[in-house]
């Protein structure tokens, strides 16, 4: 994916999800603003697999994500990166997660430590 093309797929989610922002957080529940961000995810998403061949991706990478997104964006499981696809929608998804004030803490994306190492 090309700078050019990264760019646009920020100035889009910027767009869809700024909108989307409500007038008063602080009135939100921890919740309702989970499930809301979890929808401002799934569209990331969308957007993400837009410029990443999601055929490259790694089976137990998409497993991995897939059962964070049905379990309402909470990771209870990494979905850990192990391709350089799997890497590139990471770093996109927790960049635009950052760009949509969601932080990057949002994404369930690290790996569990080697034992013995």
């Amino acid at each position: 994916m090309s700078i050019r093309e990264l760019v646009g797929v920020f100035a889009l989610a910027a767009v869809v999800l700024g909108s989307a922002i409500p007038v008063s957080a602080a009135q939100e529940t921890r919740d309702a603003r989970r499930a809301k961000n979890c929808a401002y995810y799934r569209e990331m998403i969308a957007h993400a697999l837009e410029g990443i061949d999601g055929e490259a991706l790694s089976p137990s990478f998409v497993e991995e994500h897939d059962a964070f997104v049905a379990g309402g964006c909470l990771a209870t499981r990494p979905a850990c990166p192990k391709s350089p696809a799997d890497f590139a929608f990471a770093d996109l998804l927790t960049m635009m997660t950052v760009s949509a004030n969601m932080g990057s803490t949002f994404t369930p994306f690290w790996c569990p430590a080697a034992r013995g190492g």
